[in-house]
């Protein structure tokens, strides 16, 4: 009993890291395409 509980912990906290690994790259991939666009500053800004 304590083997199968041992391996359903390890089981299960390698598809939570698993899964926050993909939700991570889900909310930073977007965020970084649309981070890379910056608006033209006007030159009057400049001075």
């Amino acid at each position: 009993m304590k083997i199968f509980k041992k391996n359903l912990v390890k089981m299960t906290m390698k598809m939570v890291g698993s899964l926050a690994l993909f939700l991570g790259a889900m909310v930073i991939v977007p965020t970084s395409l649309v981070g890379s666009h910056q608006p033209k500053c006007p030159d009057e800004l400049l001075k």
